[in-house]
């Protein structure tokens, strides 16, 4: 406790009696460290969060449901659908069929996977009918009407990631061509082109359930797969754990088993984020570190006659970490201000534009302390260095350098 409290009377006068330059520019330096521990998971989870939102609103669901037979089918799936809605926490459930198929308008052509779809149940599972860019979307009686995805249609944007591969110049009441896997070759018009900025989902074609049974006149009352919508805060996995439970033909799917991308694009982002934390962490390291040392080494001499009157090596150890603290508890608490008052809201104005849509910045009190301790551990570890290595020179060699 003594040495305590001797330590901190040497941190307080050192603080004092110190350059105004050196101890702002430290600061200054530990704050844009913080920023940048702050900014880059912020943003990181901004995508992710963002991806996530797009899979299971536009592509998956929270839960995607296949058969576990031979022929991949799901057998009876109007009343397993019933069953399913009836479990507490379900909101929405909806069957999807699907048949390859080549597209064609005009000179060009492409291939696809066309989804018969029960639109009115798909509505309230899927947000597709909220990202119509053109014509509208499709209505259980259509019979000669398909939905496109912009990444098929082109809608005359080159700009687009698979315009070169799409029908290039489709929009919505233009008649194209298709040929099913199954040999059926007819004729649609485009009833409307949607746009959600997920490349997956925008790679899809959606025709009526009833225009599908007659394509694939097998796929009535069978489902290819069903999706199904959650409850905000519902527990999906409990949820899947009771479906499951339902029949023995089937096996159950979360939305992240589903699009094994962006679980994968997760982890990458991880990789990215530990790294870029290390470089930010050496960067506060060596500042921290730089500024003890040419502090112990100007004042070795003064260490020496310290500890010649009694002062303990703990106490001027306990010193230069006290002060090294305090620089990361101001920087910390400065950048946390600057962060969740300047930053996230500016940025929230002007959020930043990636393939899957505007992504905003992501901050948590978790995230917060994170970076606090990062930054207090580091500049602890940064200063014992110097400091220990210079307790540990012989007293008179001190004094006399």
């Amino acid at each position: 406790m003594k040495s305590l409290k001797v330590a901190g009377l040497l941190a307080f006068t050192s603080i004092r009696k110190g350059s105004v330059g050196v101890i702002l520019l430290t600061i200054l330096i530990l704050v844009i460290v913080a920023l940048n521990l702050l900014f880059v998971p912020g943003l990181l989870g901004g995508l992710v969060s963002g991806a996530n939102e797009k899979v299971i609103n536009t592509y998956a669901g929270d839960i995607v449901i296949e058969s576990s037979r031979q022929n991949g089918l799901i057998r009876n799936a109007d009343r397993l659908i019933l069953r399913i809605e009836a479990i507490d926490g379900v909101v929405a459930a909806t069957t999807r069929n699907s048949l390859g198929a080549e597209l064609s308008f005009e000179d060009e052509r492409t291939r696809c996977v066309v989804y018969g779809i029960q639109p009115e149940r798909e509505q309230l599972a899927f947000s597709i009918h909220e990202s119509l860019i053109e014509g509208s979307y499709l209505e259980a009686g259509d019979r000669d009407s398909i939905l496109l995805g912009i990444q098929l249609a082109g809608a005359d944007r080159p700009e687009l990631e698979f315009y070169t591969r799409s029908l290039k110049k489709v929009h919505a009441g233009d008649k194209i061509s298709v040929i099913y896997a199954n040999g059926i070759e007819k004729k649609y018009t485009v009833k409307g082109i949607f746009y959600t900025e997920f490349i997956q989902t925008d790679l899809q074609a959606f025709v009526s359930d009833k225009e599908f049974r007659a394509v694939s006149p097998l796929s009535r009352n069978q489902a290819a797969s069903i999706h199904v919508r959650t409850a905000p805060g519902a527990d999906v996995k409990d949820i899947a754990v009771q479906i499951g439970s339902l029949r023995d033909d089937i096996k159950i799917l979360t939305w992240e088993d589903y699009a094994g991308i962006v679980r994968s694009m997760t982890d990458s982002f991880k990789v990215i984020n530990a790294i870029l934390d290390m470089v930010n962490l050496l960067i506060a390291a060596v500042t921290i570190f730089i500024i003890t040392y040419i502090d112990v080494a100007n004042r070795k001499r003064q260490i020496g006659i310290q500890r010649a009157i009694g002062i303990t090596p703990t106490a001027i150890t306990l010193a230069y970490l006290l002060r090294a603290l305090f620089y990361a508890v101001i920087a910390a608490a400065l950048a946390s201000l600057i962060f969740t008052n300047v930053v996230v809201p500016l940025e929230a104005q002007h959020p930043f534009h990636f393939p899957l849509g505007d992504v905003y910045l992501v901050v948590t009190p978790a995230g917060i302390m994170r970076t606090a301790l990062i930054l207090l551990g580091t500049a602890i570890i940064a200063a014992f260095i110097p400091v220990r290595a210079v307790v540990r020179i012989q007293i008179l060699d001190a004094i006399w350098g």
